[in-house]
């Protein structure tokens, strides 16, 4: 009966109509569809279609319905995003906005058919390589400046925002989005942190109906950060890599509470910077000179043209890295005379691909314990399999250097 029931799904796909509160052709309102209901409510339709009735569900109406009969069994779907708020589905997802390029990467990771995503975010929007299907789509700004009446105009029943930062200005969208209408679900997730996102993408998967590809895609990310923490978890502090971190501007830092710290302290790495309240204090230039590090990442990314995904451009990262050589007292600093200096793009060390860019810190902050690490391969095998974007890291794209 299911299988029939599927087949009658397939034949029926149609564009989106805009969606109603509960589950469509749910007669008496208990919130469960039966076979029986099902069955009225198809036959109605069919009537109504073919025969001149009277029906009040359309052609999506009743795919909904049988998505839901044979899918999850007549239910609602309920699910708990990152924020801790209760999420109720009566239908499949059919028309997504994310205001976040990380919710955007990881539904396309688990197959979410991306013909229904119909607005992004405006830097995902820009990302005219990596988000190659998004050029024609709507573009309703950022979560600090949104464009609502562009959000509201493509009808909706999904949008994505962040659970845990600028939780100001999500909380702001959302109560804009609910106030608008009833029937749009609003999710939050991260999808940039290490200790959330394994949960974060069996949760969506199983949003969008994709548990098998969920379980795959979780798996193949925690087979990455796994091997990180198990080759670095009994390493003892006295004898840990001192890393010093810079983020985008000269002598300026990760304390920590920031994300990079993070990253940094799974990969085994002692930031002898991490105090403070500030997320990226500037530190004296004298106090690097004194800690001594023995390995030195610059992040970089931001005001380069080329570089990341836009453009293959070794130069510019090559460039960076000696700029940092060069500056006064360097040349006495520990990882300077071992040439442990490294230039890691923004691209693959936040975000959604945290995990490629620590596994390339693991690697430079411990050559001998993770010598059979490849994160060139893990990254490759991404963008390959779980991406599904033709990008061939031998001759595009620069991330690391060198």
């Amino acid at each position: 009966m299911k299988r029939l029931l599927l087949a009658l799904l397939l034949l029926l796909a149609v564009p989106a109509s805009a969606a109603a509160g509960g589950i469509p052709g749910d007669a008496d309102g208990d919130g469960v569809l039966t076979s029986g209901e099902y069955a009225l409510a198809a036959l109605a339709y069919l009537d109504a279609a073919y025969m001149g009735g009277a029906g009040d569900l359309d052609r999506t109406d009743i795919q909904d319905a049988a998505w839901v009969y044979a899918r999850w069994d007549g239910k609602p779907r309920e699910v708990v995003d990152s924020s801790g708020q209760t999420v109720t589905l009566y239908r499949p997802l059919r028309r997504v906005v994310t205001f976040t390029g990380e919710s955007l990467e990881t539904l396309r990771s688990l197959g979410f058919d991306m013909d229904r995503v119909v607005a992004v975010d405006k830097y995902s929007h820009e990302k005219k390589t990596f988000f190659p299907e998004c050029q024609n789509k709507a573009n309703v700004g950022s979560i600090w400046s949104p464009d609502m009446e562009k959000v509201i105009s493509v009808r909706p029943d999904a949008v994505f925002l962040y659970a845990t930062i600028s939780t100001a200005a999500c909380d702001d969208i959302q109560k804009r989005l609910e106030a608008s209408s009833p029937v749009i679900r609003v999710f939050r997730f991260d999808c940039f942190k290490p200790a959330t996102y394994a949960d974060e993408i069996r949760t969506i998967a199983s949003i969008v109906d994709a548990p098998e590809r969920g379980e795959e895609f979780a798996s193949f990310y925690e087979s990455t950060m796994d091997r990180i923490r198990d080759g670095t978890g009994t390493i003892p502090d006295n004898e840990k890599t001192r890393v010093y971190f810079e983020y985008w501007f000269d002598y300026t830092t990760v304390a920590a509470s920031a994300g990079y710290n993070e990253k940094t302290e799974l990969a085994g790495g002692l930031n002898p910077f991490a105090v403070g309240t500030a997320e990226y204090p500037v530190v004296d230039p004298e106090a690097i000179l004194v800690a001594d590090p023995e390995v030195i990442v610059k992040l970089a990314g931001q005001g380069l043209a080329a570089g990341g995904y836009a453009g293959h451009d070794p130069e510019a990262l090559a460039a960076i890295r000696s700029a940092l050589i060069e500056r006064p007292g360097w040349t006495t600093i520990s990882a300077v005379k071992d040439g442990r200096i490294h230039v890691i793009h923004s691209d693959i060390l936040g975000g959604a691909q945290h995990f490629i860019g620590t596994a390339y810190l693991a690697k430079w902050f411990y050559p001998d314990r993770f010598a059979d690490l490849d994160p060139h391969a893990v990254h490759q095998r991404y963008l390959t399999e779980f991406q599904g974007i033709d990008f061939d890291l031998a001759s595009k794209g620069t991330f690391v250097y060198p």
